[in-house]
């Protein structure tokens, strides 16, 4: 599976294609997505925001409003969940020492799941009704939910009118995680079931997207097993490279085929 997740990680799409590339942090943008040439997006969508959430402060400088969701973290510790940041009340100068928005955000202490429920006392909501009635390729789309991802992108990808309305993806992806949102016929899989799930979604995100990059090199850059794993110390991940390398959790990026094609 290792091979399989790095071949579909691995930007086909060229720098010309996209009339180049905005790289910050764990993103990896194709200037296409943002640059006109095909209309305008109206929205960003963000899940799981933590402490704070560079990437909707990022779609918040492209003058974009963003909604913001995350039931986990409290929003005494959380600049932009609690309300507190600016709120397109000013032009932030880049990214700021405290979270700023340039245009209006919204939060909602939600999180994200394959179908609406309280789990534990937190409300779980799915991504469809989020994208009702939205047109094709308004919204620019960011999931980092510890594991409900890969239930979430089987409901989109099953939903062709939802799916062609994200115009980029951003997410973190865990392989072999079992989040609280997903669904009980997850939760009880196989581990071997589960890994070979996800990847075959991963792969299949390739039909409607190219993938413009992912934090693996930089991953990679900074593993050093004889350092990192003295005296054996490291546990075996999930799923792994030849040689060890993990590729079990990193951050990818990808734009609708239709901007660059």
């Amino acid at each position: 599976y290792g091979k399989r997740i790095l071949a579909a990680v691995t930007p086909q799409v060229t720098e010309a294609q996209c009339g180049g590339f905005y790289l910050y942090g764990d993103v990896s943008w194709c200037n296409r997505a943002f640059d006109g040439s095909h209309g305008e997006a109206l929205l960003g969508l963000s899940y799981g925001i933590e402490e704070r959430d560079i990437w909707s402060e990022l779609i918040s400088q492209k003058k974009l409003r963003t909604k913001l969701y995350d039931c986990f973290i409290p929003p005494e510790r959380s600049t932009p969940i609690s309300g507190k940041a600016p709120n397109g009340t000013r032009a932030c100068a880049g990214v700021e020492n405290k979270p700023c928005y340039t245009a209006q955000y919204e939060s909602y202490r939600i999180c994200l799941g394959a179908e609406k429920k309280k789990i534990d006392g937190r409300p779980f909501e799915n991504l469809l009704p989020h994208l009702r009635d939205l047109p094709p390729l308004s919204v620019h789309l960011k999931i980092d939910t510890e594991g409900s991802e890969w239930a979430v992108l089987d409901q989109l990808m099953r939903s062709p009118e939802d799916w062609d309305r994200i115009r980029t993806l951003d997410m973190e992806v865990h392989f072999g995680w079992n989040n609280a949102g997903n669904p009980e016929s997850v939760k009880h899989e196989a581990p071997k079931d589960r890994l070979g799930r996800e990847v075959k979604v991963l792969e299949r995100l390739l039909e409607k997207f190219h993938c413009t990059g992912s934090t693996l090199e930089v991953y990679r850059q900074g593993w050093n097993p004889q350092d990192n794993c003295k005296g054996g110390s490291c546990n075996e991940p999930p799923v792994y490279l030849p040689g060890g390398f993990s590729v079990e959790m990193f951050a990818v990026s990808y734009v609708n085929k239709e901007l660059v094609n």
